[in-house]
């Protein structure tokens, strides 16, 4: 299945527009490190539960998904910084693209996962070993790099 990647500049411009960036009073140095921690515990489950996941299981999606969920909250919790929130995923992406290039995100490498996460949520797709050891190193980059921008 190929995915279908809107263009940056465009996609920010439509989520700017339509008010998908709220705007908070004050940066809530609290809520950052309660993102971050989170995300790095979940972080810390998954990859322990899936040493023991052999190549041929479906569980590769919940990996995936996992992997996820840690990078969108490492991503929320550094937009806080900007005291910028927003709930629509591209949305999120496009701004810290736009907005943080000197964290050398991958604006596609950001919008494939998010795709692909929508189709496992709303579409019941799997995520096969193959998949995911194609997207695991990419992660693993952009969550260090979430991480140490954080820090």
């Amino acid at each position: 299945m190929k995915l279908e990647i809107d263009n940056l500049d465009n996609a920010y411009k439509l989520c700017e527009i339509s008010g998908k960036f709220r705007v908070m009073n004050a940066i809530d140095i609290e809520l950052v490190r309660s993102k971050k921690m989170v995300s790095e515990l979940g972080l810390d489950f998954i990859r322990e539960k899936s040493k023991g996941i052999s190549k041929e299981s479906p569980d590769w999606t919940f990996v995936f998904r996992d992997y996820y969920e840690s990078l969108r909250g490492m991503m929320e919790a550094y937009l806080l910084f900007d005291r910028i929130v927003s709930d629509n995923h591209q949305c999120m992406n496009a701004y810290i693209c736009i907005k943080h290039p000197e964290l050398g995100l991958d604006w596609e490498f950001l919008e494939t996962a998010r795709l692909k996460r929508n189709y496992i949520n709303y579409r019941g797709q799997l995520v096969t070993y193959d998949d995911w050891k194609g997207l695991k190193l990419k992660f693993e980059l952009h969550i260090s790099a979430m991480a140490k921008a954080i820090d």
